[in-house]
């Protein structure tokens, strides 16, 4: 042997090379090229078993379903609809979903998997699955799948400079056509299960503030189907402008209005507010409660802070639907385990997840007043974040990809 150095060296690099190939954690699994999925499984988390035992109301779907609000509900042909919502991106290592989004057919390998997915939440119980990029194969595997109603999000780009500027504007139109006719496109009888668009979620706070002063003239809107009022800010009126561009051309061409919201977060709470939409809708985490909230009063029946939330949120427009668009517990492990009763943004076990999102449906289902449902934050960890090649492992600092209720594993 020339040189044992080198030999050692390439020994223990096979060696290595064969330990990974080997190693099924599910953050440290190596990129494949090509989005081959076969290579990944899913697994349900408790959380998922702990819904499925709660949520147990058969829905029942007709043909001819027609949502409208009154005071404090959605209402699904006169009666009142509880929402047991989920939200669902296909992202599976090697998609993502703002790639996929505009393709009218995706590989079967991958197709096969959202319908797993929309059967498997089904099953859980839900009955409405919360979209945001979401390819027409989604919207198809809902048509057969059944029992599903559609909330689906318009995304706008929370860190616009100026949402009244008029390409800006012109550009989410377009994306608001493309949406509304990639779903109609899903059902030939034009007659999807609609049950409603948020016109944005979470807009910043920095977004909303160079908006509003860069135009103080705009203090209103009047439009087809929304008219405010004089005395509401900028961003206001471009979002009532949205809403009703939407509904707008979602009659003219279909022949049909849906309901509209805004997704809104405790950050805007105070800053942004949209009562001409049809309800409201608050993204509420009980992470962020503590931390931006902390004089926030305990819940009326739970003596939670997250109810004490809640009900502020529905007293301040009471006599609106309140949705709560998204709520859930990241297991990500690289982060402070801060335990009950707050938990944490990140860190929290497999138990606290289930334990806690069970009780933040309770905390929703016993308020003072009553609240029109829930989503759940999310189905699906969320590997795809932030980028094609980050897609392919789960990054155990990145609290973003681990609020599902279903892992991926290598």
């Amino acid at each position: 042997m020339k040189n044992p150095i080198k030999y050692i060296l390439y020994i223990a690099v096979l060696f290595f090379m064969i330990m990974a190939c080997n190693n099924e954690d599910e953050y440290t699994s190596t990129p494949i090229t090509g989005g081959d999925i076969s290579w990944y499984k899913t697994e349900f988390r408790e959380a998922y078993y702990k819904l499925q035992e709660a949520w147990t109301d058969v829905v029942e779907m007709t043909e001819n379903d027609v949502f409208t609000v009154d005071n404090h509900y959605i209402l699904k042909n006169g009666s009142p609809f509880e929402i047991r919502g989920m939200v669902y991106v296909p992202g599976y290592p090697g998609y993502i979903p703002w790639e996929i989004e505009n393709n009218s057919t995706l590989p079967v390998q991958l197709t096969d998997r959202i319908d797993t997915d929309l059967e498997d939440i089904k099953a859980m119980g839900a009955n409405t699955i919360r979209f945001w990029h979401a390819p027409k194969y989604c919207y198809e595997a809902v048509r057969n799948t059944g029992g599903l109603y559609i909330l689906q999000t318009i995304w706008i780009e929370v860190d616009s400079l100026d949402f009244q500027d008029i390409n800006f504007k012109e550009s989410i139109k377009t994306r608001i056509r493309t949406i509304v006719d990639r779903i109609y496109s899903a059902y030939p009888d034009n007659n999807p299960p609609i049950l409603a668009y948020n016109i944005g979620n979470e807009l910043s706070n920095n977004a909303i503030n160079s908006t509003n002063i860069a135009h103080p003239e705009i203090d209103s809107f009047s439009g087809n189907y929304i008219v405010t009022g004089s005395g509401i800010s900028a961003t206001e009126a471009f979002i009532a402008e949205m809403g009703d561009y939407l509904k707008t051309y979602e009659f003219n061409k279909y022949g049909r209005v849906s309901l509209v919201s805004y997704a809104n977060h405790i950050v805007s709470a105070d800053l942004l507010q949209v009562p001409f939409l049809d309800f409201r809708s608050h993204n509420v985490y009980s992470n962020n409660i503590s931390y931006f909230r902390s004089n926030t009063q305990l819940g009326s029946s739970t003596n939670s802070q997250y109810q004490g939330w809640i009900e502020e949120l529905k007293a301040m427009f009471p006599n609106e639907p309140l949705l709560i668009t998204e709520t859930g517990l990241s297991v990500s492990p690289n982060a402070p385990h801060v335990g009950s009763p707050n938990y944490g943004y990140g860190g929290n076990t497999v138990e606290e997840q289930a334990t806690k999102i069970l009780q933040n449906v309770e905390d929703i289902a016993t308020a003072t007043a009553p609240i029109a449902g829930v989503c759940i934050h999310e189905y699906l960890d969320a590997w795809w974040k932030y980028s094609l090649e980050d897609s392919y492992t789960q990054d155990p600092d990145d609290v973003e990809e681990w609020f599902g209720l279903v892992k991926l594993v290598r």
